[in-house]
C-alpha cells in the first residue's frame, strides 16, 4: 500500500533559458510543476510572467484546417519532430488555406445547388399533369397563382366556396394529399389565400430556375444534377489529393506547435526577479537523478533537490504504486479520492476486500466464468481498465461458487467432485445454513472494521495527529471499546460466560467513552499546547453538548456499520433464491423450452443482481471501511506535458 516518494525541485537560471528549461521539464515526463509565486504573499519580489502566447493564433488556424480536412494526428513525441517543420508556417498556411477554401467553397455551392434542384424535382413529380410553361403561368399581372397540396379530407370542402372568385386545378392525387394550383384575381388574393389556409393548403414555391413544363423541367434538372455531381466528384478527388499531399507536414506542424504553445503557457507558473527565473515542482524520488541530469549541459541553470515536505506551503502530489492484482482497482479508489502524500494507499486493501465481498455475494462457477471471459475481452481487446476488475471478481465468484456448489444455478452438479475429494457434500448449503451465513457476514464486517481502525491508528501516528490515532472513535481508545463490546458479546452469547463484570465495563467500556469525550483537550495536552482561543471561549456547556452528540454519533456508527455487513449474507441468500426461481421455472416448462429459460434466467440474474452486488460492495467499501481511515484529500501527480485532445483556447 505504497505511495511514490517525491522530491521537491527548485530550478534557478537566467531568463533567456526559460523556454529551453520548460522544454526539458516536459521532455522528462516526470516533473509536476507548481505555481512558483504564492499569491498570498504581497511583499514577495518574485513576479510571474504574463505574456501573450505567440503560437496561439497560428495554432488556431492550423487546428481549423486540420479539423476541416479530417487529418488524423499521429501519436508522435513532439521532440521527434524537427524545429524546421514550423519555419515559415504562417506563409505556408496562407497558401494552402487559399487553395483549400477555393475547393471547399465551390464544392459547398455545388452541394447546395444539387440539394435545391433535388427538392425541386421532388415537387415536380406531383405536378406532372400540368402542360403549361411555368414562365407563362407566373408572368400573369392580374392573376395570382399558388401551387401546393391539400389534405384529401379538405378537397371536397372546396364546393362550399364555389361562389368565391377562384379556380382550383387538380394535378395529382396521392394517399394523403391532392396536389394542384389555384388562380385568383390580384385584388382578392389575400381573401382566397386565407380560405385555402383554413383548409390546410400547403403552398409549394417553384424555384426561379425551373423553366418550361414540369416534364421538360424534370428532364433538364436531372441532366444538370448529373453534371454537377460529376463536377463535385472531381472537386472531392482534388481535396483528397490535397489532403494527402499536405497531411504529413500538417500533422507534424500541429504536434510541434501544440507542444510549443503548451510549454509557453507554462511560463505563467514561472517566477522571475531581475534577470533570473525560479521554477518549483516535484519529481518521483527514483527519477530525481535522471531529471537533474537533463540540465547538465546548461551551466547557467541550477537544479536543487529537497525533501518533499521541505516547503510547508507546497502540498506534495500523490502517485500511487500498485501491483498487478490491485492496479485496475485504482480507478474505484480514485472515485473516492486520492490519498494524501503522507497517507496510506488503500488500493491493495480495497482490491482484496472488494474481490472477496463480490465473490461472497455472487458465488456461482458458471456465472463467474462468464465474468472472467468478459473481463479478459474488455481488458485485452477493448483496452478498458474496468476489464481487469471484472476478470478478478469473476475468479472470486468461481471460487465461492465451488464453495456453494452452484454452476449456473445447478446446485448438485458438483456432488461427484465433492465425494471424490472425500467430502460428504458441498462445504456450504446456503438455505440450510442461513443463520450461520448472516452471523458470518457480521463477523467478517467486524474484522474489516477492526483492520480499518488499525490503519487509521497507523496513519494518525504517521501524521502526528494524536487525537486521530489515540482518542478518536477510530483510534486506540475506539478500538479498545469496539473490541470489548464484540468480545464480550460473543463470549456471553456463545460461550455462555458472564464477562460483563463491573471492572470489565469500567475499564474497557466506560473509560474509553470518557477518553473519546475528552479527546480534544487530551490530544492538545499531549502536543504540549493549549486549546485555541475559540475553543476556550465557547464555554463548558457548549463543549459538553457538542461532545455528547459526537459521542452518540460514534456509538451509532459502530452499530450501523457493523450491521450493514448483514447485506453480504442477504445477497448470498438472494442470489441462491433467484437462481432457485429460475430452475423452478425451467422445470415447469417443456423439455424443449427449459434450456431457454435457464439461459435467459442466468442472463437476467447476472445483469440485474451482478450490477446491484457490484454497487453494494462499493458502498460497503466507501461507507463502512474507508470512512474510518481514509480521507481521500490528496492531489494527483500530473507531469507537465501536452494533451493533444484538449480544446485550444
Amino acid at each position: 500500500m505504497a505511495i511514490e516518494k517525491m522530491e521537491l525541485v527548485n530550478i534557478v537560471g537566467v531568463v533567456r533559458d526559460i523556454d529551453q528549461v520548460l522544454l526539458k521539464c516536459c521532455q522528462s515526463k516526470c516533473f509536476h510543476m507548481e505555481l512558483s509565486v504564492n499569491p498570498t504573499e504581497n511583499n514577495s519580489k518574485l513576479v510571474t510572467l504574463n505574456e501573450d502566447n505567440p503560437y496561439t493564433n497560428t495554432l488556431k488556424r492550423l487546428d481549423h484546417l486540420v479539423s476541416n480536412l479530417e487529418i488524423a494526428i499521429e501519436d508522435k513525441d513532439a521532440f521527434l519532430v524537427p524545429e524546421k517543420v514550423i519555419e515559415g508556417l504562417d506563409v505556408y498556411l496562407s497558401d494552402i488555406e487559399l487553395e483549400y477554401n477555393e475547393y471547399y467553397s465551390k464544392l459547398q455551392d455545388l452541394k447546395q445547388s444539387i440539394s435545391d434542384e433535388e427538392q425541386a424535382i421532388a415537387q415536380l413529380t406531383h405536378l406532372a399533369g400540368l402542360t403549361a410553361n411555368f414562365e407563362q403561368i407566373f408572368a400573369c399581372e392580374h392573376v395570382k397563382v399558388r401551387v401546393g397540396k391539400l389534405p384529401v379530407d379538405s378537397y371536397p370542402k372546396l364546393v362550399y366556396y364555389e361562389d368565391e372568385n377562384f379556380i382550383f386545378i387538380k394535378l395529382h392525387e396521392e394517399e394523403s394529399y391532392v396536389w394542384g394550383m389555384y388562380f385568383s384575381p390580384v385584388t382578392i388574393a389575400p381573401i382566397i389565400d386565407e380560405i385555402f389556409r383554413s383548409l390546410y393548403f400547403e403552398r409549394v414555391r417553384v424555384p426561379d430556375f425551373v423553366k418550361g413544363t414540369p416534364e421538360k423541367a424534370y428532364a433538364d434538372l436531372n441532366k444538370k444534377i448529373e453534371e454537377q455531381k460529376a463536377e463535385a466528384l472531381v472537386l472531392t478527388q482534388k481535396i483528397v489529393a490535397f489532403k494527402n499531399d499536405n497531411q504529413k507536414k500538417l500533422s507534424d506542424a500541429f504536434i510541434k506547435l501544440r507542444f510549443l504553445n503548451a510549454t509557453f503557457d507554462l511560463r505563467k507558473m514561472v517566477a522571475t526577479v531581475n534577470k533570473e527565473f525560479y521554477i518549483v515542482g516535484f519529481v518521483p524520488q527514483k527519477q530525481a537523478k535522471y531529471f537533474e541530469s537533463l540540465f547538465d549541459d546548461m551551466p547557467t541553470v541550477s537544479v536543487i533537490l529537497k525533501p518533499a515536505t521541505a516547503d510547508p506551503q507546497l502540498k506534495p502530489p500523490t502517485k500511487m504504486k500498485n501491483g498487478f492484482f490491485s492496479k485496475p482497482f485504482s480507478m474505484l479508489v480514485e472515485m473516492y479520492g486520492l490519498p494524501a502524500y503522507n497517507g496510506i494507499n488503500p488500493t491493495v486493501f480495497f482490491a482484496i476486500t472488494y474481490t472477496l465481498l463480490f465473490g461472497l455475494m455472487f458465488g456461482d462457477i458458471g456465472q463467474g466464468a462468464v465474468l472472467l471471459i468478459i473481463g479478459i475481452i474488455l481488458s485485452k481487446v477493448k483496452k478498458m481498465k474496468a476489464g481487469g476488475i471484472v476478470s478478478r471478481i469473476g475468479v472470486s465468484s468461481m471460487f465461492f461458487g465451488f464453495v456453494y456448489g452452484s454452476v449456473f444455478g445447478y446446485e448438485h452438479i458438483l456432488d461427484p467432485v465433492y465425494k471424490g475429494l472425500g467430502w460428504e457434500g458441498k462445504p456450504i448449503e446456503v438455505f440450510e445454513q442461513a443463520s450461520n451465513i448472516l452471523l458470518g457476514a457480521v463477523a467478517l464486517g467486524s474484522f474489516l472494521m477492526i483492520i480499518s481502525i488499525v490503519l487509521n491508528i497507523i496513519l494518525g501516528f504517521r501524521q502526528k495527529d494524536y487525537e486521530k490515532a489515540i482518542f478518536g472513535a477510530n483510534g486506540i481508545v475506539g478500538l479498545v471499546f469496539y473490541l470489548a463490546i464484540i468480545i464480550g458479546g460473543v463470549v456471553t452469547i456463545f460461550g455462555e460466560m458472564h464477562i460483563f463484570t463491573l471492572p470489565y465495563i469500567l475499564g474497557l467500556v466506560i473509560l474509553p467513552l470518557l477518553l473519546m469525550f475528552f479527546r480534544v483537550p487530551l490530544a492538545s495536552y499531549m502536543k504540549n499546547k493549549k486549546l485555541h482561543h475559540g475553543e476556550e471561549s465557547e464555554g463548558i456547556g457548549i463543549f459538553i453538548a457538542e461532545n455528547f452528540f459526537e459521542l452518540f454519533e460514534f456509538l451509532l456508527s459502530y452499530i450501523t456499520n457493523t450491521m450493514s455487513f448483514l447485506r453480504i449474507g442477504g445477497f448470498i441468500l438472494s442470489h441462491a433464491g433467484m437462481m432457485l426461481v429460475v430452475m423452478t421455472l425451467a422445470e415447469s416448462v417443456s423439455a424443449g423450452a427449459s434450456p431457454f429459460v435457464v439461459v435467459l434466467g442466468n442472463i437476467f440474474v447476472m445483469g440485474m443482481e451482478g450490477m446491484i452486488v457490484g454497487i453494494q460492495a462499493i458502498r460497503l467499501e466507501f461507507y463502512e471501511i474507508f470512512s474510518r481511515f481514509y480521507d481521500g484529500n490528496g492531489k494527483p501527480f500530473v507531469p507537465v506535458g501536452v494533451n493533444l485532445d484538449a480544446d485550444i483556447e
